[in-house]
């Protein structure tokens, strides 16, 4: 891992240095990004598989906090950068630290699953989507084969530019996933277009199937047609026993909820892989019922 040349980086790309402290850093608890007054943090939490419960990939979410130790939502924090540079700036380092924390997860990590901000997507020069991506991960010792990145299309209205960055992103090896499919103005027709590698379903969708018998019913349709498309699917935001039958019912390859384990940081996942020697979390998924 060429922690010199991400710091390096990060203090000196487009004149955004923030000369009172580094931009990605170190503590007892791993990797950390600066922002302005903001201290960036990953937490992770699994994502895992329905055939027999094992943890099949991470996805990293932000945890900032500013310099009264408020906590501050990720939506807070990315309205913050003032220009389109700034706003890649801000999104490449949160990756970076997601990335470097990641690598230390050990070899039963699985996949890592990354969040990128639409307007990045909008601002990358067509057809130079994931370059400095790829570059950055290898300094982290990580390759793109290993990495998904989550795009939330419907917030996208310019798709000729989507579809590009896409191709972009797997001509380079990454993985693509379509975020929060089911809800706003997300829809087949997009996906058509767009042939994502993952879908990841709105949790709404789920949670209308316990309540509507159409809704169970349509379920699996839906999954099917994504599978058609050559997709794996991911049923986010599992928090029951119910919605875990239905999500598994529906053929849906990949759970993820807090029923499998909520965010955790990489000191709380070292000490519960320390007890087990698995990266354990919450309770053990095989023990739901069928």
């Amino acid at each position: 891992m060429n922690i010199k040349e991400l710091q390096s980086y990060f203090g000196e790309w487009n004149g955004l240095r923030d000369n009172r402290a580094r931009a990605l850093q170190f503590d007892d608890c791993g990797a950390y990004g600066n922002f302005g007054d903001l201290r960036l943090y990953s937490v992770f939490q699994p994502i895992v598989s329905r055939l027999d419960g094992h943890t099949a990939a991470h996805e990293a979410l932000l945890r900032a906090r500013n310099s009264r130790n408020v906590a501050v939502t990720p939506a807070a924090a990315f309205e913050l950068p003032e220009s389109s540079a700034a706003v890649v700036y801000l999104d490449r380092l949160c990756r970076m630290v997601h990335a470097v924390n990641f690598f230390h997860l050990g070899e039963q990590r699985g996949d890592l699953f990354l969040n990128v901000d639409f307007r990045h997507v909008l601002s990358v020069e067509s057809g130079d989507h994931g370059r400095t991506m790829e570059t950055l991960l290898g300094h982290c010792g990580l390759t793109p084969t290993q990495v998904v990145l989550e795009v939330i299309e419907s917030h996208i209205d310019h798709l000729a530019l989507l579809e590009q960055a896409i191709l972009g992103y797997r001509r380079r090896g990454f993985r693509v996933a379509i975020d929060d499919f089911g809800a706003q103005d997300s829809n087949f027709d997009r996906l058509w277009r767009l042939t994502p590698d993952v879908v990841k379903i709105d949790r709404t969708l789920v949670v209308e199937a316990t309540r509507n018998p159409r809704a169970r019913r349509i379920l699996p349709k839906i999954v099917d047609i994504i599978h058609e498309l050559g997709a794996t699917v991911v049923c986010e935001g599992i928090e029951t026993c119910l919605q875990d039958e239905l999500a598994r019912d529906s053929g849906a390859d990949l759970p993820q909820g807090f029923l499998y384990g909520r965010p955790s940081s990489l000191a709380a996942i070292d000490r519960r892989s320390n007890e087990s020697g698995w990266p354990v979390f919450g309770e053990q998924v095989g023990s739901l019922p069928d």
